[in-house]
């Protein structure tokens, strides 16, 4: 069997390309915001402390690097396109290069308030290191942020090793700081790799359930698309055992002709609506309309336990649904709907069958053709639903009771006369 999930995944890594690359314009995009919010800010705090200019002004220059930098890079990121290896250089620099600010920074303090350089290296330069390795976790990989964990942890050591001894914290808090640095990297990667899993699966199912919805339409249920896709599906052809269902409207072409073309279409919409949720609630797959016509299929290209009672069922429902919607026909439109059945149970050729431009994924064979003659027996014999033997052997006892036998029936294209079984309008119909 092929699997269903490999056919609509062929782009998989381009939509994760995609998702990647919008993660880090969005954290780029929230970084052109909240740097100048942070200029502004530092520059508030230099209004009520005059002490502070010296070193707020060199925050501004350092805020400002920063802003060009992000701009520079989310502009050249934007111009390019995802999965190129520029612009993976690229979201690899947006999330790294605020890790190397923590030097800059320490230089600045150092030169203007060396006093509280301690502070700042035993605790301000470690939580900020944090809030960055946090930040990869956009890159959707675990070597990411692990390599922003290990980065931010060489650069710690790397800036306590210079800072002098009179503000470099103890050895044990220095390398605890640079051990929790790592931790998190390590951490964050983990936690980048399991969502760039998820994101992988979430983009498989929706491109599983949109190959579903485009082979087999979308009038199937989710429960038969997500057991299509634990079983998979073999798109080059196989032969399979069915029940087929034929139905078509009686007469509803003279019908139309006192309705206008607006309102034949919503009668006709709102007829397969409700058809159409009954075959799928019963475990159908609706391979064509034909005009007014339905051709449904139980049984494959997911096994059901009894497609002949599944069948019969549904066609009951149908039929009752009918009766239903008539009521309000009638009283909008003066009319009411007929409609016959026909089932045949038997193999059939089941396959992606088209041109190079155009497939359907349908099922051909003599068991198709035996239900649409079936079908078209209806309005000759006075029952709306006609079945073959090879659909009567398969159902329940009681099942079978509703049931009349028919004369053998020669159908149109076949020199034996079918065994055949109806069912005629009754009270509780």
């Amino acid at each position: 069997m092929t699997v269903i999930a490999s056919q609509p995944i062929s782009g998989l890594q381009s939509e994760l390309d995609q998702a990647i690359y919008s993660g880090v314009v969005r954290i780029l995009r929230l970084w052109m915001i909240a740097i100048p919010a942070l200029g502004l800010v530092t520059w508030v705090f230099q209004l009520f402390d005059e002490s502070l200019k010296p070193l707020q002004h060199r925050l501004l220059l350092l805020i400002a690097g920063a802003f060009v930098f992000n701009a520079i890079n989310l502009l050249l990121l934007q111009r390019s396109r995802p999965g190129q290896w520029s612009a993976r250089l690229l979201q690899a620099l947006g999330l790294v290069y605020p890790l190397v600010t923590p030097v800059l920074l320490v230089v600045i303090i150092a030169d203007v308030r060396p006093d509280e350089l301690r502070t700042w290296v035993g605790s301000s330069i470690p939580q900020l290191q944090l809030l960055m390795i946090a930040a990869s976790l956009f890159g959707f990989t675990f070597w990411v942020s692990f390599s922003a964990g290990l980065i931010s942890a060489v650069i710690y050591l790397f800036i306590c090793f210079f800072v002098p001894d009179p503000y470099r914290p103890d050895t044990p808090h220095i390398i605890e700081s640079a051990v929790y640095l790592l931790t998190a990297g390590a951490i964050a990667g983990k936690g980048a790799s399991e969502s760039r899993n998820l994101v992988s699966k979430v983009v498989e199912s929706i491109k599983s359930h949109e190959f579903l919805s485009r082979l087999l339409g979308a009038y199937v249920s989710e429960e038969v698309k997500e057991r299509i896709m634990e079983q998979g599906l073999n798109l080059k052809g196989e032969e399979c055992e069915v029940t087929v269902l034929f139905s078509d409207l009686r007469d509803f072409t003279s019908l139309s002709e006192k309705l206008s073309p607006v309102t034949v279409v919503d009668i006709l919409n709102l007829y397969f609506e409700r058809m159409v949720q009954i075959i799928s609630e019963e475990g159908g797959v609706v391979d064509k309309f034909m005009g007014d016509a339905i051709m449904a299929y139980f049984g494959a290209p997911v096994s059901l336990p009894a497609p002949r009672r599944s069948a019969v069922q549904a066609a009951l429902r149908m039929h009752k649904e009918l009766q239903t919607l008539n009521e309000t026909l009638n009283s909008d439109f003066g009319i009411r709907l007929r409609a016959g059945v026909g089932l045949h149970h038997g193999r059939v050729v089941m396959g992606n069958i088209g041109s190079n431009t155009r497939r359907d994924f349908t099922i051909i064979g003599d068991t198709v053709n035996i239900a649409a003659r079936l079908e078209s027996m209806t309005s000759k014999t006075g029952s709306w639903l006609i079945l073959s033997k090879e659909v009567e052997m398969g159902l329940e006892e009681k099942q079978r009771q509703e049931l009349h036998s028919l004369e053998e029936l020669t159908l149109k294209g076949r020199k034996q006369p079918v065994v055949c079984f109806g069912r005629q309008e009754q009270k509780d119909d």
